[in-house]
């Protein structure tokens, strides 16, 4: 009986579910940070328009590149994409 060996590609989703995971979490960080930064500068100020452009501020850069990022990370080291991310994130 012959054997056939295993794919290289074997465990690919114990390490796609790790990256995907801490990602994840890490959206999520951003995302409550995002929203009380939000909050304390309405609740500082007083003030709709500065709630209103803290909040275009903060959701500007996800419209604008959003719909190209998917394309170009495709594309690239999604590795090296990642460690990049996380390393000029703001918050």
């Amino acid at each position: 009986m012959k054997q056939t060996p295993a794919p290289a590609s074997a465990g690919w989703a114990a390490k796609f579910f790790a990256i995907w995971t801490g990602q994840a979490f890490s959206l999520f960080g951003s995302a409550l940070v995002q929203f009380a930064l939000i909050w304390w500068i309405t609740q500082k100020t007083g003030s709709a328009t500065m709630l209103a452009t803290a909040s275009i501020f903060g959701l500007l850069p996800q419209i604008l590149v959003g719909p190209f990022a998917g394309a170009l990370v495709d594309r690239w080291n999604r590795r090296l994409v990642l460690i990049c991310a996380e390393g000029v994130s703001p918050w």
